[in-house]
């Protein structure tokens, strides 16, 4: 692509210096075609002058002088124009000093203001652009930074565009652009997913996720439509409930939530931990229904840290994370808070696993891992990719949260100690 443009250039400069130069050779054939006929009317002056000797001497002239002046001034009158071009005669090189600002010129001119950097950087992405696929989906070792993302959606962009029709390239980059919070982008791309493959689930999901992001009441209505949709087609599909179930929630539904997390208890082993917390979500909802503020106890029971800092109660199970909290100076903790560690995926809203503790100092370190599970079917170790948040809140709801921190995208088998930061007010 790069040579492709350096000939168009090229090309351009060529031609551009072949009308500079053109105009020098049409002119300079131009006094060449001048002088030829200045040439011929001097012939025919003198010519015409002997005539008018002649004449003279066999007296058929009567005012001889007043001739030839008249004479005189036709000739004058043809060649005034050309005796003042040869006074301005150009030289013969002159064209090429021309061309060498033309030249120089453009080409300075496109590098002060020009997209060359990007061009390259792009080439450069393309070039590249395997080898970060490899490193994102079969390194397991591997964290890629926030440019490396980047570029992975520059060259899953051009890959689009020769390659529009293809439903998981647009599903990914759909993800991508959760990673980087752009909504619109997410949201459009999941939809171009949505078109070329309306029955996979895992788009379908994606999808309603997003719209719900959207805050509307329209687009609440329209996600829970699409959802409703997906129950009848997959009516046996957990991570659906779960999300029917979390929109009841946020609805401050819990009748409707206790039924959607019972029809969940149906779909699991009921001696599962997983069942467990479902049981406790229900039991939560209860209370909530009759006027208790007992904190949820699927969050309670699985992660209640004692004050003086140790592990949970809950042994870690399947690949932990080890999790290392701060607070910024100017973050005002309050009086008897807690604080809410949780994962989740990018772009979605309820938490894939998550633990509560009371604030009794910081820094802290805690654990997650697939004990910390909300919903069975949705372990923590079945993710490839999440982001794991720090939240302060002061009554004991994730919901209300004043102060939070986030991680960048964090790989599934992540072995090193995330650090978080809490600086970002809600």
């Amino acid at each position: 692509m790069i040579l492709q443009f350096w000939i168009g250039v090229i090309l351009l400069l060529i031609v551009a210096c072949g009308v500079f130069v053109f105009s020098f050779i049409a002119r300079k054939n131009k006094s060449k075609n001048e002088a030829a006929r200045n040439l011929l009317n001097r012939n025919l002056y003198d010519i015409r002058l002997e005539e008018i000797e002649k004449d003279d001497q066999q007296g058929l002239i009567i005012d001889k002088e007043k001739i030839i002046t008249e004479l005189q001034h036709n000739l004058l009158d043809d060649t005034f124009e050309v005796a003042l071009e040869k006074a301005t005669k150009p030289q013969k090189w002159l064209w090429l000093p021309g061309v060498l600002v033309l030249i120089l010129g453009s080409l300075g001119l496109y590098w002060s203001v020009g997209a060359y950097q990007q061009l390259d950087n792009w080439q450069n992405v393309l070039q590249r652009y395997p080898a970060l696929q490899n490193k994102l989906f079969n390194d397991a070792d591997s964290r890629p930074s926030d440019q490396d993302f980047r570029d992975i959606m520059l060259g899953l962009r051009t890959h689009l565009v020769a390659e529009p029709n293809d439903a998981d390239g647009w599903l990914l980059y759909s993800r991508l652009g959760m990673v980087f919070n752009d909504a619109e982008l997410a949201l459009n791309a999941v939809q171009k997913a949505y078109l070329l493959d309306p029955d996979s689930v895992a788009i379908r999901l994606i999808y309603i996720e997003l719209t719900m992001q959207m805050g509307d009441q329209y687009s609440q209505d329209q996600a829970e439509a699409m959802l409703l949709k997906l129950l009848k087609d997959k009516p046996d599909n957990l991570e659906a409930w779960s999300m029917y179930a979390f929109m009841a929630i946020e609805k401050q539904d819990f009748s409707s939530a206790i039924h959607r997390w019972q029809k969940m208890l149906t779909l699991v082993d009921e001696n599962s931990q997983q069942a467990g917390i479902l049981r406790d979500s229900i039991a939560y909802a209860k209370n909530k229904m009759t006027g208790s503020n007992k904190s949820t106890p699927a969050l309670e029971n699985s992660s209640e840290i004692a004050d003086s800092g140790q592990e949970s109660k809950v042994a870690p199970v399947g690949a932990t994370y080890q999790v290392h909290v701060a607070i910024a100076d100017d973050v005002n903790l309050p009086k008897n808070g807690f604080l809410f560690v949780f994962a989740q995926q990018v772009g979605a809203k309820m938490p894939i696993a998550a633990l509560k503790m009371n604030i009794t100092r910081f820094p802290v370190t805690v654990e997650l891992s697939d004990a910390n599970s909300m919903v069975e079917g949705n372990k923590l170790s079945l993710h490839s990719e999440f982001v794991i948040k720090a939240r302060i809140s002061s009554d004991g709801s994730i919901s209300s949260g004043t102060w939070q921190g986030q991680s960048s995208l964090i790989k599934a088998g992540e072995k090193q100690a995330i650090n978080l930061l809490i600086a970002q007010p809600l």
